[in-house]
């Protein structure tokens, strides 16, 4: 019977064994350096809008609304964030940055892997519902921003 029970666990355990995670170089925020900060300040906002949107389509709140705006606005800024991925992975990781991933940046940020404690008073319903109209905001275009920030360093 023993052996039964250590075979079916053998065969229920994955097979593919998983890579450790990267381990970074720098954590936290770069206040010194206002060009890596800007980029970190924007991975937390689109961090954010992922969570939110995350949230807002598990309980339904204007999902479709929501859903569309967040597609629009994310094929718009794509680049950006990937340009902000990439170098944000190069800051902390260092020369493991290839095996850095979203997640792996969050945590050396220290962000939150739920949007519900940022709410604070606010309920979801009326972020859900307000998110569609935050992201054709300013702050929210990260492509204009990262190439202003690029612009004025050029001029110095």
């Amino acid at each position: 019977m023993k052996r039964w029970l250590w075979a079916g666990l053998f065969v229920a355990l994955p097979v593919v064994a998983q890579e450790a995670a990267p381990t970074p170089v720098r954590f936290g925020y770069a206040v010194e350096d206002t060009d890596v900060l800007l980029r970190q300040r924007l991975f937390g906002l689109a961090h954010g809008v992922h969570l939110l949107l995350s949230a807002c389509l598990d309980k339904n709140e204007n999902a479709a609304a929501v859903q569309r705006a967040y597609e629009a606005w994310h094929a718009a800024q794509a680049p950006a964030i990937e340009a902000i991925r990439v170098a944000l992975a190069e800051h902390h990781f260092g020369v493991q940055a290839s095996r850095a991933g979203w997640q792996d940046i969050a945590r050396v940020l220290g962000l939150k892997e739920t949007i519900y404690p940022a709410l604070g008073t606010v309920s979801l319903e009326e972020a859900c519902a307000t998110l569609p109209a935050a992201l054709s905001r300013p702050a929210y275009d990260f492509a204009t921003q990262l190439g202003m920030t690029h612009a004025a360093a050029s001029q110095q």
